[in-house]
């Protein structure tokens, strides 16, 4: 698993750690920071698109990831970065994956200002979600992707929490429009 952010400055944050585990059915809970070395290996890259100039991007990588235990995952601004299950192999549709990886997961990004940008979510280690929020962090947009072909299916549009038209995706770039939510 690796993430990467743009860099933002270092911040010496204490995020407490926690490992619970009452009973069996309860999953293993830990509380991590990006900035803590004991959790994550940090290594600096340059990273740019032909005809750009590239900038420097901090990339993190998890040490020794547990396996089962769900990771609430923190940015050096103290900001939930990501939080999901790791698993060391993952079984989808009979198909079995030895490579260890946050399979379902919600990552969240920020604007410069703070503020929540959007939140995307993994199931099965496939996009299935990507919601986008305005700046004033209220919820503008949902999107639906198909898990198997990764293309939009549909496209919930909000105004002031409620939707107000639902793109329906019937190919690329050709949808029909309905007024207020679909099912899903």
């Amino acid at each position: 698993m690796s993430c990467d952010t743009k860099e933002t400055g270092h911040k010496n944050i204490i995020i407490s750690k926690a490992h619970y585990k009452p009973n069996s059915k309860i999953i293993d809970t830990l509380w991590v920071s990006q900035n803590d070395s004991i959790v994550f290996n940090q290594k600096e890259i340059m990273i740019g698109n032909p005809g750009q100039t590239p900038e420097p991007v901090t990339i993190y990588e998890l040490k020794r990831p547990k396996d089962g235990v769900y990771y609430y995952i923190y940015d050096n601004e103290g900001k939930l970065f990501m939080e999901g299950r790791y698993d060391a192999q993952y079984t989808y549709e009979g198909h079995t994956t030895k490579q260890g990886d946050f399979y379902n997961s919600k990552t969240y990004r920020y604007r410069d200002n703070g503020k929540l940008r959007s939140v995307h979510y993994m199931e099965d280690g496939r996009n299935v979600k990507t919601e986008l929020y305005n700046r004033k962090e209220q919820l503008d947009e949902v999107r639906y992707i198909d898990k198997k072909s990764e293309t939009t299916t549909k496209v919930e549009i909000y105004e002031n929490g409620e939707v107000k038209k639902t793109r329906v995706y019937t190919s690329f770039d050709n949808y029909y429009t309905v007024p207020g939510a679909t099912k899903p």
